[in-house]
C-alpha cells in the first residue's frame, strides 16, 4: 500500500528503526520539556519584573498627579503662584518643613502683608519695620509672598538665632514661623539656589501641569461617582 511504502521510505531515509526513533523522540521531548520549563521560569521572572516596574512607575506618576492637584488648590488658598509654591516646597522639605506648615506660614504672611499695606499692621507691621522690609513695590503694588519671604531670609541669614528671631518669625508667619527658621537661615541667595535646584531637577510643577492634574483627578472622581450611581440603581432594583 502506498501509505506503508511512504512510511518505509521515510524510515530508511532517516536511518532510524522504531526503537531508535522512540529513543530520539523521548530525548527530544525531555529537552523540549526542560526548555519550556526554563523558559517559563525566566518568563515569569521577567514578566514579574516588568509588571513590578510598571506598577511602581504607575504609582509614582499618580503620586505626582495627586501632588500637583493638591498644589494648585493650596496655591489658590495662600495666594502664591503654583510654580513658586512648588519651588518653595522643595526648599522647605530639605529644611524639614512640611507643605502644610509652609502653606500655613505663607497664608499668614499674605494676611499680614495686606494688613500692613492697609495701615493696620500690628505686630507684623513692627516686625517688617524692624527688618527694614517694605510690603509694597516701588509702584505701590503689593509684593508676592514668595518675594517677601526671600527678603526675610536675606535678613535672617545674618542674624543670630534666639528669642528675638523666633518672635519676628512668628509675628510674620504665625505659629509655623519658628519651624521656618532653618530654611530662612539659608539667606536670600541660599533660598534662591534651592528654588533653582528644584528647576534643575525637573520637579517644579507649573500652572498648566497642576491644572491638568486637577482636571484629571476631577474626571476620575466623576467616573467613580458614575460607577457608584450604577451600583446604587442596581441595589435599589434588588431591594
Amino acid at each position: 500500500m502506498a501509505g506503508n511504502g511512504t512510511i518505509g521510505s521515510l524510515r530508511v531515509q532517516l536511518g532510524l528503526d522504531s526503537a531508535q526513533f522512540e529513543q530520539g523522540l523521548k530525548k527530544s521531548q525531555g529537552s523540549l520539556s526542560n526548555f519550556a520549563r526554563n523558559a517559563s521560569v525566566a518568563g515569569v521572572a521577567v514578566g514579574a519584573a516588568l509588571a513590578g516596574a510598571a506598577v511602581a512607575m504607575g504609582a509614582a506618576v499618580k503620586g505626582v498627579i495627586d501632588h500637583a492637584d493638591e498644589l494648585v488648590k493650596t496655591a489658590a488658598k495662600v495666594g502664591v503662584a503654583v510654580d513658586e509654591l512648588s519651588r518653595l516646597g522643595y526648599a522647605a522639605d530639605l529644611s524639614g518643613v512640611s507643605m502644610e506648615g509652609l502653606s500655613s506660614a505663607l497664608k499668614k504672611l499674605g494676611v499680614n502683608m495686606a494688613a500692613v499695606a492697609s495701615g493696620d499692621g500690628g505686630k507684623a507691621g513692627k516686625a517688617f519695620e524692624a527688618l527694614g522690609i517694605a510690603v509694597n513695590k516701588a509702584d505701590g503694588s503689593l509684593k508676592s509672598s514668595s518675594e517677601v519671604m526671600t527678603e526675610v531670609a536675606g535678613k535672617f541669614g545674618g542674624m543670630e538665632d534666639g528669642a528675638g528671631k523666633t518672635a519676628l518669625a512668628m509675628a510674620l508667619f504665625g505659629k509655623s514661623g519658628a519651624d521656618l527658621i532653618p530654611m530662612l537661615n539659608a539667606g536670600a541667595d541660599g533660598l534662591r539656589e534651592l528654588m533653582a535646584e528644584a528647576d534643575a531637577l525637573g520637579i517644579t510643577i507649573d500652572q498648566n501641569t497642576a491644572a491638568a492634574a486637577e482636571a484629571f483627578n476631577d474626571n476620575l472622581s466623576r467616573l467613580q461617582a458614575a460607577g457608584q450611581g450604577v451600583a446604587t440603581q442596581i441595589a435599589a432594583g434588588l431591594l
